[in-house]
């Protein structure tokens, strides 16, 4: 298996290696270093001397491969395979060029970077990454895992959530909470409806059966997990679906949130890309995004 680790010496960076160092990757799991840097613009046209563009490039990439040789040093006490990349152009651009080109498993980032001179895992690019990459992306905001949340919807992008997850071979034991969100039936939320659809009964079916498949989907998810070697239990709540799933990572204490990166659709609603770019955005736990393909 091949991940592929952005770093840019930041603390977040560091963090991202630390949970890499610290996660029982299977045997034979190469772990690429990747450093992307961008050069300052020559504004002078060509009209002055160049020489010094090729020298800063000399000494950025010298500067950055002591960087990544010095941030391997943990990996490498782990016995793991490690490889280093500095490559020049957009920090984004290069670590989704790199995944693709490696057939990674897996992208391993830091949620925000050095500043714009460095240019690395700002927090824009983690969410580049995160909407290009064609593999699953972990943006680790703790050094470490012990406690996961799982969201679900029953689309066919979380459930790849089991297998990927049994693929990475990193999360076994660690036990979950698995919740799908259903649309809300508070009092208010009642009236607002009922006021717009006149009372049509329909629409309270509608949303019975949706309570009812959310429930299916979360008990589906537990047992999949289960059987993957992951003890998980099972939480069907109402409201807005990013909301929900991060008060139950803060309730849990869990330190990873596992979701996929699209959902069923507009009217079911759940995981869509807004919902998934909410919980990258706001979750204090690391968060791990399975995309579908």
């Amino acid at each position: 298996m091949d991940i592929v680790l952005a770093l840019d010496g930041s603390p977040s960076s560091l963090v991202a290696r630390d949970l890499v160092a610290d996660r029982p990757w299977p045997e034979g799991t190469s772990i690429h270093l990747i450093a992307a840097y961008q050069l300052p613009i020559d504004w002078s046209g060509g009209l002055g001397p160049a020489e010094w563009i090729g020298e800063v490039d000399d000494a950025v990439r010298a500067d950055m491969a002591d960087q990544l040789d010095a941030a391997a040093a943990p990996l490498r006490e782990r016995g793991l395979r490690v490889e280093q990349h500095v490559v020049a152009g957009r920090p984004a651009t290069e670590i989704v060029a790199a995944a693709k080109e490696l057939g990674a498993s897996l992208v391993v980032m830091g949620s925000r970077g050095r500043g714009p001179f460095r240019s690395m895992l700002l927090g824009s690019v983690a969410g580049e990454v995160t909407t290009h990459a064609p593999c699953p992306v972990l943006v680790a905001r703790h050094p470490t895992v012990t406690r996961l949340v799982v969201a679900t919807d029953g689309s066919a992008g979380a459930e790849l959530i089991p297998d990927r997850l049994a693929d990475l071979g990193a999360f076994a034991g660690v036990p979950a909470d698995v919740v799908a969100v259903s649309i809300p039936d508070t009092p208010t939320f009642e009236l607002i409806v009922g006021l717009y659809t006149l009372g049509d009964e329909r629409l309270a079916d509608r949303r019975r059966e949706l309570r009812r498949r959310f429930g299916e989907a979360a008990d589906r998810m537990v047992e999949r997990l289960v059987a993957g070697g992951i003890p998980a239990t099972g939480h069907v709540r109402t409201g807005d679906a990013a909301h929900e799933i991060l008060a139950l990572a803060r309730e849990r204490e869990a330190d990873l949130v596992v979701t996929g990166s699209r959902g069923l659709g507009a009217l079911d609603r759940l995981l869509l890309g807004s919902v998934a770019r909410n919980v990258l955005h706001h979750a204090t736990a690391s968060v791990l995004v399975v995309r579908h393909p």
